[in-house]
């Protein structure tokens, strides 16, 4: 079983092959509860090693979502299933597939439906935490735009002393 405070975790995105971390596995099952983690996307306790994040069963990422004739979604995990049902993309009546059992539920009938009241707390928690997230993700990127600008920066006076320095030398 991962270590839930070992800080040397990954996400590899599939669809673009971005690499997040190193993280401790606990922020890991909290993508994926957040449903941030896709069933392609792949986790790695090294960096080196990669597994699809469906095969870690500690990420619990059991349930297929069936989709009215669509293609089944997932496997994916309770928390993300949540946050599907607080974003309005499945209601209580859609059935879901268990992959362990293989046992098909209504969303209601599952252990993990939310009753109103708790409902409301979670999806305070859950937007919360989605919020930090993000901010993170944003200053991240933001630090990484201002220093690519220094860099930007840096260079063009480093042309400019470059171009001065030719013109002089060539007598202009």
């Amino acid at each position: 079983m991962p270590d839930g405070n070992s800080p040397d975790w990954f996400l590899r995105k599939h669809a673009e092959g971005e690499v997040f971390g190193p993280v401790p596995f606990d922020q890991i099952r909290a993508w994926v509860d957040s449903a941030l983690v896709n069933p392609q996307d792949s986790v790695s306790g090294d960096g080196v090693h990669w597994t699809k994040a469906p095969m870690v069963a500690e990420l619990r990422m059991d349930w297929l979502v069936d989709l009215d004739g669509q293609p089944l979604y997932g496997p994916t995990s309770p928390g993300a299933l949540l946050e599907f049902h607080r974003m309005g993309e499945i209601d209580a009546m859609t059935p879901l597939i268990n992959c362990c059992t293989g046992e098909t539920h209504l969303f209601q009938d599952t252990p993990f439906f939310p009753n109103p009241r708790e409902a409301a707390v979670s999806t305070r928690v859950s937007l919360q935490q989605r919020v930090m997230e993000l901010e993170e993700r944003l200053l991240e990127k933001s630090n990484a735009l201002a220093f690519a600008n220094q860099s930007i920066a840096r260079l063009e006076r480093r042309v400019f002393e470059l171009e001065a320095a030719l013109r002089a030398a060539r007598g202009l």
